[in-house]
Formats: C-alpha cells, structure tokens, sequence
C-alpha cells in the first residue's frame, strides 16, 4: 500500500526561510562575502515578492544586473535556482531599453550619481528594485541593503512597490529595518 504524499502547509515555507534571512543578516560581513549574502538576500526577496499577473508570466524569474559582475559576479550563482515555481535567469549586463523585461534590477553602489535618471526611467513597471547604494530607498528604490554594525540589513520603500502593483509579504516586511511608506 501506497501512502499518499503529504504538502505542508503554505505558511511552513515562510517559516522555513525566514530563519535563513535572519542567519544572513547576523553573519559579519567580509568583501567577498558581503555580496554573496546580499545574493541570497534578493533570492529571498524573490521568494517573497508577488508580481501583477501581467508582470509574472508563467515563464523564468528574470534577475538582471547592470554592470558586467553584479556583487562581484555572486549574482550569477542564482542561475538556475528557483523561486515562486520559476527558474531564475541572471542576465548582465542589461541595457537600459531591457530593464524593463526584468523582474529584479540589481543596481550596485557604483551607480549611485545617476540613481534617480535611473529608477525615473523604470516608470510604474513592475521591476522589483533593489540595491546597495546609500539613500536608495530614499532616492524612490524599493529594497535598500546596506552594511550596519558588520551585518547586512535592508531598508523597504513600500510605496514604490506598491506603486507598480509588487506586493512584498509581511515577513519581509517585519524584518526591514525601516519601511517607508
């Protein structure tokens, strides 16, 4: 006799990776391994993100850089992987007339003097933003990750999510140091 296979419930998945969020923020940060944990960082964010059902498609995640080596080329690692059901494609570089086709824009500090033509050229397109840049969140970027007493931790722009119709789950958004609305 065969026994049928048993799905725990929804909320376990949240509840089975936050405490892998919480492990990233509390590891002390070193160069190279400061943006290997910001990469898991935007895998988590992934998996805890809903796109408009015009933006999400049934296709690949699509996760896109704009430099050569987004975070020193540990973006790359997430090619393959899964988040929502999806297989995540890293493409970089993207050019700006692309970014729109993206579900994720990884914007490093590196581009922080053209940070608000940046985003202003995005418009109200579902691209979830995120990046390493000071004031990120302030400058109209959604997820803000930053370096605070030798841990990784991230500031959220609710309002710039919402107004492109991204809804971030609550789990996220209790572990954010700071929620802008």
């Amino acid at each position: 006799m065969r026994l049928p296979k048993l799905k725990p419930p929804p909320y376990w998945r949240g509840v089975l990776i936050l405490p892998l969020l919480l492990l990233a923020g509390v590891l002390h940060a070193d160069a190279p391994e400061e943006d290997e944990i910001k990469a898991g960082f935007i895998l988590n964010f992934m998996k805890y993100t809903e796109w408009p059902a015009a933006a999400s498609g049934s296709g690949e995640l699509r996760v896109c850089g704009i430099s050569a080596q987004p975070l020193s080329g540990k973006l790359a690692q997430l090619q393959g992987r899964t988040a929502l059901g999806r297989d995540i494609k890293v493409l970089a570089p993207v050019r700006q007339e692309n970014w729109r086709d993206c579900h994720v824009l990884f914007v490093p500090a590196s581009e922080e003097s053209r940070l608000a033509p940046l985003l202003r050229s995005l418009g109200q397109s579902a691209v979830l933003t995120i990046s390493d840049c000071p004031e990120f969140t302030e400058a109209g970027g959604m997820i803000g990750l930053k370096q605070r007493g030798g841990r990784i931790r991230f500031d959220i722009n609710l309002g710039a999510a919402r107004r492109t119709g991204l809804n971030l789950s609550s789990q996220v958004l209790k572990l954010a140091d700071e929620v802008k609305q």
